[in-house]
């Protein structure tokens, strides 16, 4: 009987939160404010946010892995594939209220678009967008690692694993982001480092050639 007292507590508890009519779940900020300037005042906070920033850097991953299977090019399926794998686990690292994962996942998209830029190519509005929207999970991201409950035994939200989307959510991250985070650093880092490269190359040709460009 004790189980099943659990369980339906349980899932009373979800529904109460999905409803809003539990007021510790209740978030500070609205949906649309919690994307763009979030703020963190109680555990509620901390684990939507995760979620959120969890659920955006997934799809940039999706994105990256359709850009990859149009791409006939090797080098740059593989350069895509990884970026794919850097936004997944910097993701997770995202779930975990891990700052700098979240700042290697801005800063590669960033380095990204400003490529687009020294190309001579006009960023689009979705770019520009998702820009915003990860220089904005840094900060959620940051806020969510500073955050400290009042005591210790402060009610917290309960992370589900009763559907594959709890699981991937809520669950995955918790077990596998400890132990991958030296790899993903590694990783990220290098990936990071190897944008930057391409950028300073691509201003460092462009201004060789006005400087060389021979006189009339």
């Amino acid at each position: 009987m004790s189980g099943l007292t659990r369980s339906g507590h349980r899932v009373k508890l979800a529904c109460m939160q999905t409803l809003g009519l539990s007021g510790e779940s209740r978030r500070s900020d609205g949906r649309l404010k919690s994307i763009f300037w979030p703020t963190v005042e109680n555990a509620w906070d901390v684990n939507y946010l995760g979620q959120q920033g969890f659920r955006i850097c997934v799809v940039l991953a999706a994105f990256q892995l359709v850009v990859a299977a149009f791409s006939g090019n090797l080098v740059v399926l593989f350069a895509y594939v990884m970026a794919a794998l850097v936004y997944l686990v910097g993701g997770m690292g995202v779930r975990e209220a891990n700052w700098p994962a979240a700042a290697i996942v801005f800063g590669i998209f960033f380095t990204g678009l400003l490529y687009t830029v020294v190309m001579g190519h006009l960023p689009g509005i979705i770019d520009i967008l998702f820009t915003g929207i990860l220089l904005s999970n840094v900060r959620a991201a940051f806020l969510a690692s500073e955050w400290r409950p009042a005591g210790e035994g402060e009610d917290r939200p309960t992370r589900f694993s009763e559907t594959m989307v709890d699981k991937f959510v809520d669950q995955l991250p918790a077990k596998l982001w400890p132990r991958i985070q030296p790899v993903f650093f590694a990783v990220g880092v290098a990936f990071f480092a190897l944008e930057l490269f391409g950028v300073g190359a691509v201003v460092w040709h462009r201004l060789s050639g006005l400087i060389v460009a021979p006189h009339p």
